[in-house]
């Protein structure tokens, strides 16, 4: 007769003893022997097992247990289906009867752990546990599976990034679990980076768990999703199911997680839509960008774990970037990665810079321009009180860290903290260019947005594509240059027809955006009389740029012309400055005419006569044809 009473104070040695037990356990229960009562002897051996377990004998059965939260009848109910799937049989209600009379807990049984088959009438008929469990409970302990659609975020013994204080929900979540009884639903919600998947790594962590993360968008499937929940309960891990905005149907996600004690979600800024017969608690939080980015201690932490060739790079990097914690890591750790592939091993701003554009990977091509910031301060040539405007805006960017966040500022100005510029002049007087030279000083890309090509006539559209344009430029805080903004804003008007309250709508959308933007955003324009005074108020910068006078264009001659270009001594710079009243543009084009047609002499040189001849082509392709007087002493060549 099989009984454990007498050796239940005694350890196993190994797992397999164990097993040799439960059989014996599994034979007597099927037997009915006299005397037997199947649950007190699987208790028995329960107590042996885990004697054991506290001497470093490890048991698959009770580690599985202990991950799945088994009570009692279902530790009992995995026993019976491992003994009759050691025996090469599979799990019948009738077998079960033989080891408890309880029908209930046969039919209740975990989806996740068993394998089910029906008979014709729709009755349960036969229960075998999974297979890739079923090997792990025979004592095949299995790696670490990487399954398509499923992160492994944090695994137990690594160690985790600091959480600032000001974003570390997990506490709270956890009292919530302890407190609150029945099933649960638990959502995070705040902008990708801001350290929800962090805090529920925390939260894992306080139960040694391991975190994987499951785009709901990569599930198509319940089999998929259990193949996942699976993995999670082999490696003892915590699992959370990550949403988008356009997550909306969470039923059928719902329906598959049905038996879960508490299911963990987190998603992006909106609240989500559950259906009225939910039944468990639903238990939501926020993560609010302000107050990660006000967490001073949280970037020096994170900044700080990294060696840097100088302080002010970093120092730098902090006051210019507005990223979130989640992108600032990720920038902070392929920078370091090349800076050791180069033999430095020390992070630099060059490094910083590669890392961004890599890391801040976006789809802005779709409708916008990617144009090189190749100009600096000293090659735009402005009116003095235009560039120190300029000078100051880089500096804002600069210091904007410690403006806002350190010395308070963001509370007092909790709304519209990015830069919104609007550039005004004619054609070619340098608005492009200024833009160039802010993304060169400040190291960010620049995007050069041509708005009619936005603009759209179906309603909706409009704002849609600036919807995403904003959202891929968020990445990488790119400059968003939108040029020729004459086209949305000439329309701006009293709504006189249905056509006016749209295009209306589609301004103060753009407006909402720019405001809302972290980074810097302009408008050019030829005509600023487009933007009425509302506007206006609602604009940081407003920037003249106006037709060069005779000192400025005297400038440009000279410094236009290439080092390596051949020049003849006879130029009358003082001529061309004052006699011509002509944007930096067409002083440029100019001189490439001119040029041009000196490439095509045995000679070639620029000449006063050949740079007359570019000033002559630019002049009537806008209309204007000079008389010979016009030319003065340079007359006769025309």
């Amino acid at each position: 007769m099989f009984d454990l009473e007498l050796d239940k104070y005694l350890l196993y040695m190994n797992y397999q003893e164990f097993l040799e037990d439960l059989v014996r356990w599994g034979d007597a229960s099927r037997k009915k022997q006299d005397g037997f009562h199947p649950l007190k002897a699987f208790q028995n051996l329960l107590q042996k097992a885990a004697k054991s377990a506290d001497h470093e004998v490890f048991s698959p059965f009770l580690y599985l247990s202990l991950s799945a939260r088994l009570e009692m009848e279902d530790m009992m109910l995995l026993a019976a289906a491992l003994y009759t799937g050691l025996c090469g049989e599979d799990l019948s209600p009738a077998l079960w009867n033989a080891f408890c009379a309880e029908a209930e807990w046969y039919y209740h049984s975990s989806c996740l752990l068993y394998e089910k088959e029906w008979d014709e009438r729709g009755i349960l008929s036969q229960i075998r546990i999974s297979p890739r469990l079923f090997s792990f409970l025979c004592g095949i302990i299995p790696d670490l599976r990487h399954i398509a659609g499923m992160d492994w975020y944090h695994l137990t013994g690594a160690a985790l990034p600091f959480l600032g204080s000001g974003i570390r929900l997990y506490p709270r979540i956890e009292n919530c679990l302890h407190k609150i009884s029945g099933k649960k639903l638990i959502y995070i919600k705040g902008q990708k980076g801001c350290g929800r998947k962090l805090n529920y790594a925390y939260l894992a962590a306080q139960s040694h768990r391991s975190l994987a993360v499951i785009p709901y968008e990569t599930l198509k499937t319940e089999n998929q999703l259990r193949e996942m929940r699976l993995e999670c309960l082999l490696h003892h891990a915590m699992y959370v199911i990550e949403l988008t905005d356009e997550s909306e149907d969470l039923a059928p996600l719902l329906h598959w997680l049905k038996d879960e004690e508490t299911i963990f979600l987190l998603g992006g800024r909106r609240e989500i839509t559950l259906p009225h017969s939910l039944l468990r608690q639903y238990l939501p939080f926020s993560i609010h960008t302000e107050e990660v980015l006000g967490d001073k201690a949280l970037f020096e932490n994170l900044t700080l774990a990294y060696p840097w060739e100088c302080e002010k790079d970093r120092t730098d990097f902090l006051g210019r970037y507005n990223f979130l914690p989640g992108r600032m890591e990720e920038i902070l750790a392929l920078a370091s990665s090349y800076s050791l592939s180069d033999g430095n091993g020390r992070i630099t701003a060059d490094y910083l810079r590669q890392a961004v554009l890599h890391v801040s990977s976006h789809s802005l091509d779709k409708y916008a321009k990617k144009i090189k910031g190749v100009y600096r301060f000293q090659d735009l040539i402005l009116p003095k009180l235009q560039k120190q405007r300029l000078s100051h805006i880089v500096s804002r960017v600069r210091n904007r860290k410690l403006v806002y966040e350190e010395w308070g500022f963001l509370k007092k100005s909790a709304y519209g903290n990015g830069i919104s510029m609007i550039f005004a002049g004619p054609p070619g007087t340098g608005k492009t260019m200024a833009a160039q030279v802010m993304a060169a000083e400040l190291g960010m890309e620049l995007y050069r947005v041509e708005l009619p090509s936005v603009v759209d006539k179906y309603i909706g559209e409009t704002e849609k594509k600036l919807n995403h344009i904003f959202g891929e430029a968020e990445k990488s805080m790119a400059i968003l240059f939108f040029d020729e903004a004459d086209v949305l804003f000439s329309k701006r008007t009293e709504i006189k027809e249905s056509n006016d309250k749209y295009s209306n709508m589609e301004i103060a959308f753009l407006l909402q955006k720019m405001e809302e933007y972290e980074g810097i955003s302009i408008l050019a324009t030829n005509y600023l009389q487009n933007f009425d005074s509302a506007f206006r108020r609602r604009i940081s910068d407003i920037i003249d740029f106006p037709l060069p006078d005779a000192d400025l264009r005297r400038q440009m001659w000279q410094s236009m012309i290439p080092s390596k270009m051949p020049v003849s001594e006879d130029i009358d710079f003082d001529f061309l400055a004052e006699q011509f009243d002509v944007s930096g543009s067409m002083i440029k084009n100019s001189l490439i005419y001119a040029s041009f047609l000196a490439a095509e002499e045995k000679e070639p040189l620029l000449t006063m006569e050949r740079i007359l001849k570019g000033v002559s082509h630019e002049l009537e392709k806008s209309g204007k044809k000079l008389s010979r007087d016009e030319y003065g002493e340079y007359g006769h060549l025309f």
